[in-house]
């Protein structure tokens, strides 16, 4: 089932310059292709830029249209607005977001606001400029995920560094264990920084058998700006 993840940082550390780039995935279950992705990073004028993601993974749904904007200020990331279309197999969802005057997203999701509590506090981030953040970081970080109808904290645990065969050939990467409240299920991130830090190899997993693998198949660097 597919849920929205919408990250929140404790804390915003120093982050170096984003790198523009557009680079294509091939995803896997149980070692079988189930579809394809796009990511690119783009920068619009001086100190803002925009991610575009698009795909169709079949343990996800038939097609997922994403886009956010942020701002670079004295080497910080400041979240910007976005917007996500997901086609799923038994239920469509789009839903957009704007900083409030809390920075706290106000989400709309099919023309509904959704809840925003104390209580239950909307994220401060999405999904894209958490991949940046975990790119660039070589330490544990703790993020907060908007699923659904609740908020929970997450333990990203920073495993140093790993080579990995990728179709780009050997890469050096910084590896990511994700924990989750539920034990059964764990996620694996590999960021290449020769790449910019960019994502190379995702993979999730319930009760130890891998039902997700996306990897990179392409990658180039884009012109500074659009």
């Amino acid at each position: 089932m597919y849920r929205l993840l919408i990250p929140l940082l404790f804390s915003a550390p120093l982050l170096a310059a984003p790198e523009t780039f557009e680079a294509r995935y091939k995803a896997y279950t149980s070692g079988i292709p189930c579809g394809s992705g796009r990511l690119s990073l783009s920068q619009s004028a001086p100190d803002q830029y925009r991610y575009r993601a698009s795909g169709k993974i079949c343990v996800l749904g038939q097609n997922i249209q994403h886009q956010s904007q942020f701002s670079w200020l004295e080497g910080q990331l400041q979240p910007g607005p976005y917007q996500t279309h997901f086609d799923g197999w038994f239920k469509d969802r789009h839903l957009t977001g704007e900083l409030g005057p809390a920075q706290r997203y106000v989400v709309i999701q099919n023309g509904e606001t959704l809840p925003d509590s104390d209580d239950f506090p909307r994220a401060q981030w999405e999904p894209a400029q958490m991949l940046m953040t975990l790119a660039q970081a070589r330490e544990d970080v703790r993020l907060s995920y908007t699923w659904g109808d609740e908020t929970r904290d997450y333990l990203f645990e920073y495993q140093g560094e790993e080579a990995l065969e990728t179709a780009l050939g050997t890469l050096t990467t910084h590896k990511f264990i994700q924990d989750h409240p539920n034990e059964a299920r764990v996620a694996q991130f590999w960021f290449a920084p020769e790449l910019g830090g960019v994502l190379v190899r995702l993979e999730a997993s319930r009760l130890g058998i891998p039902w997700l693998t996306v990897r990179i198949r392409d990658y180039r660097p884009t012109a500074e700006v659009e």
